[in-house]
């Protein structure tokens, strides 16, 4: 199946038709809600105000009822269903065709001749009884050449047909939609004719095709509601929630679940050697409660059918189970339809596709199925709320009949109290099971067949009664109980919901209100019988999450979990959430379910689906057979499958909880305004080392080391940001919202500054821990372990190991590491005696210091480690490379080996293997590329006089300029280094560059140590080594150095724009009001004059050229103009800007201070407004 031209076809056609059923409504003058133009019937006419054609009678009726439609449900929706409508129309008209399925035969999009009118409009003769044909009319019209008109008529007359066998698509009240059928029909590019691109073969491959064309069109939708992060509601819930489940995931819960009833009542059928994905269970088959089952008695419902995948597999199973039991295959489609299968939906779209499916299906097995003798209409049904008969005014018309007593009003009354918001609980509502439906039904039948119709009763006895016979249809399937359940329920927080979703929520669903698929899972109990199945595909974080622990108390006490299979994290494609599917048994009883751990098997479906079979056919260490009292081990019963009764036992153990008390830091009110990188502020203004607040307080600094997470790093690191705690904080201590109340949160002061562990709660991949030392604030973006290192070493073991990754996972399948996971994490009592451990811990953070100190993102770097070790830079990298791999080779040593300690201490050898994962021991090894851009930042460094080659560290970031740092080499005198796309430019960037490199490493080997750069860099063919330097420089460096120093860069490139014809860096901290007055002068003014001159030249030498010169030159002419027109536009805004003697203030930040240069906006010289960024923008 080819997915891509699906999607690309839905997206296009829903589109497509919104906008020509709009272009249809303008027609009629139906603007929009509030402009709708007047329409009346005159003799055999129907005529709209402004408009002088004159259109046929019987239009007002239909125009009318569109306007109806659009006063209740409002213009865009209306389109919406219109364009939908006709959507499902054409793509079962295909599949339809495709499968020969056609009561008549002809094709109605296509001929099979390939030809460019359709069957059906060829053969108009023969289909002129079939669908009610005026051949005549037709044939005028195709005589005519007004073929997209004929086909109109016979393409309409054809689903009117067809609103007999398939009403859930071919309304045969819907003939308004004729209005809105798309003029253009078989030329250029319509929505058939585009349809027929698709290949037919992706049509032939079962109905699935049509669950993926609407998954697809409603794509569009769903994520502008994403990006809306809007409340979701009835109308936009649909598009959030629809998701096409796995055809394997499907084939898994039906065989699990309905398959499971029919091997337990016949063991030895052959149904079985049928189910490719069954898990035999060690069960006491002398205990079944299903025996000698008859097909017909089995009652099976998807709550949440969507486009019927799940009832379409399901129909197939119960195929085999009728042939099984002996039954003539004719018969079959039609008793599964009446007898077997419900399916609700609060999606209208989905839920005809649905029932389209099921009658596609059954006509498969049956090519009679569309006659009387067979046809039987499926059980799906979208669910309706009370409106219409809310709207008809329901109580009082009922009243007015007087056929009913009060007491029977009053049940009426109550249903539709039950499905007043049902389009938006849906097949969560709760049936009240005293009620005695029948009873209803029976008053309702008294009113249909005695009620006289009159002028005022009208509505009520047309919409208002067919919306209380739905009602009662409804509840009675909501009030049935069912041998299984089968459904992937939608996922979405109940916090995300309207208000009265979260209403109904609390009211009836207590151990399961945070989510929708969680109320689906409880919904389950009551709607199947004792000992019924059901089925669920959901996100797994219900398994170990606190919030869903209601739930699991529920399950492990009064369920049976048959099996269960849980997901590697990012598996599903089509959902951002890690997925699980389980089936559970409406019973309790000891016997062990089946699970399996793919969550290792990275890949996607295929590899899932893959390693699930392969753990059916052998013996994997992925497979677990666990009784669900078992979950009973651990507190808050986590659903941790894989944990054996040893393991169980470290939970015995005191946890973390016991030694240390987790704190959360300081959260700000303005993390933007008070939590900067340490390189934007003045390195002068950074307090390092102090203990205290006190100390911290006396030492008049400004700013102050935070440890705020980020991203995965164990042992040491991440050390990027400062904090504003000027004066103990006073600022952000009395940071007040308008209304009074603190807006800051600065908690846990008294363990400011103090040595911790500091972990991100929230990360890519595992638990990780780092040593954060004296001298630090701890962030609300970051938590902190606080304790002396006796405790804290030991514990920082367990935590960056393989050992607590495995006990977390118990408590938590999800990445996100709160304070209360770790908490939970059991601390065995034997480590804090271990002194190799802790030398192993100490170890690992000396060395993952060292590592992050070598970069010059950390606040201790000294200078580049591709400096000093020789005057070869190949040598120098190679020394670097070295050392690298034998750091990071000691780092998971030591890890291997803290792993080895501790499993012995928790005795849990045959659980856990002590080799760590390489991908997350996060130091790194050299990278020739990554070094040499790093080195090249460093000299750049030099140059601007932020380093020296004659003092470690920083030489310059801000405070007082001292030229005694600056002995052996002069940086440049004004921080302002201009970048020249040409070489030879001796003030250029480039050449400093070659100049430093000489100065370092000698004259004697620059060549040698300048192609090497180059060819780290990626060197052309035909390009000098200077030239690929020069190319960096020009185009990589700065998007290199913005990616380094996090969007806010230290080095600001000026850019006259996209042509580069004038730019040049600016280091931040030499920064002056002078600045742009010297950019102005002393460079920009200089290579201004240079380009006028080229273009000059240019000019002239292209008056005497010819040929292939004459080419050339034009094409050099034309952009060097274009370079002036760019320098003049620029050089305007520069110098506007310049006579402003713009200040900046360190301490506003990078953000703050690079949008003062950024989209200036002046009147230039010929009065025309000019907007232009001077710097190179960050994306």
């Amino acid at each position: 199946m080819d997915k891509r031209a699906l999607q690309s076809y839905a997206v296009w056609a829903k589109n497509n038709l919104e906008n020509q059923i709009e272009v249809s409504l303008k027609t009629l003058g139906i603007n929009s809600e509030k402009d709708i133009k007047e329409a009346r019937r005159v003799g055999e006419y129907t005529i709209i105000d402004g408009d002088s054609n004159s259109y046929p009678g019987d239009l007002k009726n239909k125009r009318d009822s569109i306007v109806r439609l659009i006063q209740t449900d409002g213009y865009k929706q209306v389109i919406e269903e219109f364009a939908y409508t006709w959507f499902n129309r054409i793509v079962a008209l295909r599949f339809m065709e495709v499968h020969d399925f056609l009561p008549h035969g002809f094709r109605v999009l296509s001929s099979r001749d390939g030809g460019f009118e359709p069957e059906i409009l060829k053969n108009v003769a023969f289909l002129k009884n079939d669908l009610k044909l005026d051949v005549d009319h037709v044939n005028s019209l195709k005589s005519q050449g007004k073929i997209d008109e004929a086909y109109r008529y016979v393409l309409f007359r054809q689903c009117k047909a067809l609103s007999g066998i398939l009403p859930m698509l071919f309304n045969e009240d819907s003939d308004y939609l004729e209005l809105l059928l798309p003029k253009a029909l078989l030329k250029g590019e319509t929505f058939i004719t585009k349809l027929m691109e698709i290949g037919e073969e992706d049509f032939l491959n079962d109905v699935e095709v049509m669950g993926w064309l609407y998954q697809f069109y409603i794509s569009q939708k769903k994520d502008a509601v994403f990006a809306s992060k809007e409340i979701i509601t009835k109308d936009t819930l649909p598009a959030v929630t629809q998701l096409f489940t796995p055809d394997w995931i499907v084939r898994y819960m039906a065989e699990n679940s309905v398959g499971r009833i029919w091997m337990e009542s016949y063991p030895n059928s052959a149904l079985k050697s049928a189910m490719k994905y069954f898990v035999d269970a060690e069960e006491d088959n002398s205990a079944s409660v299903y025996k000698n089952v008859n097909p017909e008695e089995l009652r099976i419902i998807e709550p949440c059918c969507g486009s019927g995948h799940i009832l379409v597999y399901i129909f197939d199973l119960l195929y085999k189970m009728y042939e099984e039991h002996g039954y003539q295959a004719r018969e079959i489609p039609t008793l599964i339809l009446k007898n077997n299968l419900v399916g609700l939906d609060v999606d209208r779209r989905a839920a005809q596709l649905a029932a389209f499916s099921l009658v596609m299906k059954a006509r498969s097995k049956n090519a009679r199925f569309f006659n009387s003798t067979y046809y039987i209409e499926p059980q799906v049904y979208d669910i309706w709320d009370a409106r219409a008969a809310i709207s008809s005014d329901y109580k009082k018309q009922i009243e007015d009949l007087h056929l009913l007593n009060s007491e029977q009003i009053k049940e009426i009354e109550w249903l539709v109290e039950t499905f007043r918001h049902g389009k938006t609980i849906g097949s969560l509502l709760k049936i009240d099971s005293r009620k005695n439906l029948a009873k209803i039904k029976e008053s309702l039948d008294l009113i249909d067949s005695t009620a006289v119709h009159n002028l005022f009763n009208g509505n009520f006895l047309n919409e208002g009664m067919k919306c209380l016979y739905r009602l009662v249809r409804q509840a009675e399937i909501l009030a049935s109980k069912y041998d299984a359940l089968v459904t992937n329920p939608p996922y979405r927080a109940v916090s995300s919901m309207e208000q009265v979703v979260k209403d109904y929520a609390v009211a009836w669903y207590g151990n399961s209100k945070t989510d929708l698929f969680s109320m689906f899972i409880e919904n389950s109990f009551s709607m199947t019988k004792a000992a019924g199945y059901s089925a669920f595909m959901t996100p797994y974080t219900w398994m170990f999450i606190k919030s869903y622990q209601l739930l699991r108390e529920e399950i492990v006490s009064k369920k049976h979990m048959q099996g269960l299979i849980q997901l590697e994290y990012s598996a599903f494609e089509e959902a951002t959430v890690p997925i699980c599917t389980f089936v559970l048994r409406n019973l309790k009883n000891n016997q062990c379910g089946t699970f399996f751990r793919l969550t290792e098997f990275l890949g996607g479906m295929a590899v899932q689906e893959a390693k699930f079979l392969e753990a059916l056919k052998c013996d994997v260490d992925y497979k677990y057979l666990r009784s669900t009292d078992s979950f009973e081990l651990i507190e808050g019963m986590p659903l941790s499958y894989w944990i054996n009764e040893e393991g169980a036992k470290a939970f015995k153990e005191k946890n973390l909880a016991y030694y240390t008390d987790p704190k959360c830091g300081l959260k700000t009110g303005i993390t933007e305004k008070y939590v900067l990188t340490w390189q934007e502020v003045s390195f002068a203004d950074i307090g390092f080392g102090f203990g205290d607040r006190p100390s911290a307080q006396r030492s008049g600094k400004k700013w102050f080391p935070v440890s705020d997470g980020q991203e995965f790093r164990k042992w040491y690191g991440n050390n990027y940001d400062v904090v504003y705690w000027h004066n103990d904080g006073y600022e952000i201590r009395h940071l007040y919202c308008d209304n009074g109340k603190l807006k800051s949160r600065p908690q846990n002061m008294d363990y400011y500054f103090k040595p911790c562990l500091t972990w991100s709660a929230l990360t890519s991949k595992a638990l990780s821990l780092r040593y954060s030392p004296v001298g630090n604030i701890i962030s609300g973006a970051g938590y902190g372990l606080f304790s002396s290192d006796k405790v804290l070493l030991p514990i920082m073991a367990v935590l960056n190991s393989s050992i607590a990754k495995y006990y977390a996972s118990c408590i938590s399948e999800t990445l996100n590491f709160e304070v209360g996971v770790l908490a939970k994490i059991p601390i065995h009592k034997n480590i804090f005696d271990n002194t190799e451990l802790v030398d192993l811990v100490q170890e690992n953070i000396a060395l993952a210091k060292t590592e992050w100190d070598n970069y010059e993102i950390s606040f201790e770097f000294s200078k580049h480690p591709l400096i000093g070790s020789s005057r070869y830079l190949e040598n120098c990298f190679e020394n670097w490379s070295e050392y690298a791999k034998q750091r990071y080779e000691r780092v998971s040593f030591n890890e291997d080996r803290i792993n080895q300690i501790l499993i012995d201490a928790y005795d849990v050898a045959d659980s856990i293997n002590y080799i760590a994962d390489d991908t997350e021991i996060t130091l790194r090894f050299a990278s020739k590329e990554v070094d040499i851009k790093s080195l090249i930042s460093y000299l750049v460094g030099v140059e601007m006089g932020r380093y020296s080659l004659d003092v470690e560290g920083i030489a310059f970031a801000g405070g007082e300029w001292n030229p005694m740092k600056y002995v052996t080499y002069q940086p440049d005198n004004d921080g302002i280094i201009p970048v020249y796309t040409q070489l030879g430019m001796q003030d250029g960037l480039t050449a400093r560059i070659i100049r430093l490199i000489k100065h370092i490493y000698g004259e004697d080997t620059y060549r040698e140590n300048i192609d090497f750069i180059a060819e780290a860099l990626g060197k052309n063919t035909n390009e000098s080594s200077e030239e690929t330097l020069n190319r960096y420089l020009n185009e990589g460096f700065y998007a290199d150095h913005v990616k380094m120093y996090q969007k806010r860069p230290i080095y600001w490139m000026f850019s006259s724009g996209k042509s580069g014809a004038f730019k040049c860096l600016v280091y931040l901290h030499r920064y002056s009001e002078d600045t742009l007055a010297i950019i102005n002068s002393k460079y920009f003014l200089n290579e201004s004059a240079r380009i006028n001159a080229e273009v000059e030249e240019t000019r002239l030498l292209l008056e005497a050229a010819e040929g292939r010169e004459k080419l050339r030159l034009e094409k050099l002419y034309k952009s060097l103009t274009a370079k002036q027109k760019e320098m003049l536009e620029y050089g305007q805004v520069l110098d506007h800007m310049a006579n402003q003697y713009i200040p900046l203030d360190l301490d506003d930040g990078v953000k703050v201070n690079y949008a003062k240069f950024q989209d200036i906006e002046i009147v230039n010289d010929n009065g025309v407004k000019v907007k232009k960024d001077l710097l190179v923008p960050i994306k």
